[in-house]
């Protein structure tokens, strides 16, 4: 027995197809459909918002001065400083004032007074001791990254 094979592009390389066996005997070679090039595949996508944009405009700032290891940024729409998650690290407490990149989980925002003040000071006493210890302060000198692009 002879199989017949047809394919339907030129090239054949075995990740980028597949294969169908009809009941004749003959092996049709059919391409095989990516994300990139399935028509739904930009059909499944929302287009993106200006807050979408502008969110990763800020992501990709605080991921360069994460990399950089600097301790703020400056916000691309505001051009206000923003203090990166290493800041908040080295603080090593929630402030509670929500901050953007806080790695506390907003632990003291929408707590009572009483117990924002008494974790906030529970967390600077911490700080105090370990800037003792290490003998570094957590206000680096790194104030903010320049924009000389």
């Amino acid at each position: 027995m002879t199989a017949s094979f047809t394919s339907t592009s030129p090239s054949l390389q075995n990740d980028q197809h597949s294969s169908s066996s009809s009941s004749n005997g003959q092996v049709t070679i059919h391409p095989k459909r990516t994300a990139a090039s399935s028509p739904s595949a930009t059909e499944q996508q929302p287009p993106k918002t200006p807050a979408d944009l502008e969110k990763e405009r800020w992501q990709e700032a605080h991921r360069i001065a994460c990399e950089g290891n600097h301790k703020f940024y400056t916000d691309p729409k505001t051009g206000y400083s923003v203090m990166t998650e290493l800041l908040h690290r080295d603080r090593e407490y929630c402030c509670g004032n929500a901050c953007r990149h806080c790695p506390y989980e907003y632990q003291n925002v929408n707590v009572s007074p009483e117990v924002k003040r008494a974790n906030i000071e529970r967390g600077k006493q911490a700080r105090k001791e370990r800037v003792a210890r290490e003998g570094k302060r957590i206000w680096a000198e790194d104030t903010q990254q320049s924009d000389s692009d």
